[in-house]
C-alpha cells in the first residue's frame, strides 16, 4: 500500500476511534463534580463500571456489604487503600488527575489474594 493511503486509513481509524470514546463519556463530563455509589460484595460490584471525567472533583461513595481492604490500581497516590466494614457506607474523594481505566479490588480478611470487584474509567473531558 502506498504511504499516503496507509496515512489516510490510520487518520480515518483514529477519527473512528475517538469518535466512539467521546459518544461512551458521561453526560456528567462538563460538571465539575462526579458523585457515584456503588454498592459492594465480597465478590463484586454494582455498578461495576462507574466513570468520571479528567479534572473532575469525583465522590464515590461506598456501600459495603463485606469486609476487606477497597484498592484502586493506578491512583494509589490520590486514593489510598482504604478499610471497608460491611454496613458502614465510606467516601472516596478525589480530583481525577489523569484519565484512563483504573481496576477496582477488594481485599478480603486472611487472604492474601484480591478480588476485582470493578473497573473505574476516567475519560478525557
Amino acid at each position: 500500500m502506498q504511504p499516503r493511503r496507509v496515512a489516510l486509513a490510520l487518520v480515518v481509524a483514529a477519527a473512528f476511534v475517538a469518535g466512539c470514546v467521546t459518544q461512551e463519556r458521561p453526560a456528567t463530563c462538563d460538571a465539575d463534580e462526579a458523585t457515584i455509589e456503588v454498592t459492594l460484595t465480597a465478590t463484586g460490584m454494582e455498578p461495576n463500571d462507574p466513570s468520571a471525567c479528567r479534572g473532575q472533583d469525583v465522590v464515590i461513595t461506598v456501600h459495603p456489604e463485606a469486609d476487606g481492604v477497597l484498592h484502586i490500581h493506578g491512583l494509589d497516590a490520590i486514593v489510598p487503600a482504604t478499610t471497608v466494614t460491611d454496613g458502614d457506607d465510606i467516601t472516596l474523594a478525589f480530583e481525577a488527575d489523569r484519565s484512563g481505566q483504573f481496576p477496582i479490588e477488594l481485599h478480603l480478611p486472611g487472604s492474601a489474594q484480591g478480588v476485582d470487584v470493578g473497573i473505574l474509567t476516567l475519560y478525557e473531558r
